[in-house]
Formats: C-alpha cells, structure tokens, sequence
C-alpha cells in the first residue's frame, strides 16, 4: 500500500506530465494552421487546395477536444475540492456525478487518443498538400 507521500508524488507527476501534453497538443493544433498563414507558398497552396475544409476541421477538432476535456478535468476538481472543504456535498447528485466522471480514465485517454488522430490526420492533409 502506497504511503500518502508516495501517492502525492505519484499525483504530482501525473499532474506535471498531464499539463505538459494538453500545452503541447493546444499548441501544436494552433501552431499548424499559423504556419500555413504565415508562409506564403503554403498558403497558396492551402487556399487553392480542396482539402483545406478538412484541414481546418481535424486542427479544431483537436484544439476542441484538449479544451473539452480541460473543461471537464477543471469541474471534477472543483468537485473533488468541494467535497473535501464541505463532506456534507458529497452526498449530493452533483458532487456523486462529477465524482464518477473523475474516476474514469478512460475519459481522458480517449479524448487525448482523439486530439492526437486528428492532428496527425490534419499534418498528413498538410502534406499531401506539398508533395
């Protein structure tokens, strides 16, 4: 059984590693379309493409995800700080539901596995657009 130390360094690195890829995902899935807009070649190339509607989705759809799935950590936390500031919440629909959210990972490994396809499927677009 893990000691509480042990268990806070274990939160904390996931916490460290959790903000570090959602920064790198939102970043890249904004860096994208900025590098098409600022290169002249490729914007070119992007605007006379018939690709660049699907382009455009797969990059928003990524940001949209990290920002969902933000969205969503953030109110589970605040659950989570509630019920430990006033026990009395926990009994509540509210506090059960974001609780059960909480406990799912799967949540975040979807959406996560989500963003990554649609970035990689919008640089493939973005690629075929060069070659």
């Amino acid at each position: 059984m893990l000691d509480r130390h042990e268990e806070l360094e274990h939160y904390a690195n996931y916490a460290e590693y959790s903000k570090t890829l959602r920064t790198w995902l939102v970043a890249y899935g904004i860096g994208g379309p900025v590098l098409l807009n600022t290169n002249d070649h490729l914007l070119k190339l992007f605007n006379s493409s018939p690709l660049k509607n699907w382009i455009i989705f797969f990059f928003l759809a990524g940001v949209f995800g990290q920002v969902l799935l933000g969205f969503i950590n953030k109110w589970c936390a605040y659950h989570m700080y509630l019920g430990t500031c006033r026990p009395n919440l926990k009994d509540t629909t509210r506090y059960k539901f974001w609780h059960y959210i909480n406990e799912r990972s799967w949540i975040d490994l979807t959406i996560d596995g989500l963003s990554i396809a649609s970035f990689v499927i919008a640089t493939v677009l973005c690629l075929v657009l060069v070659i």
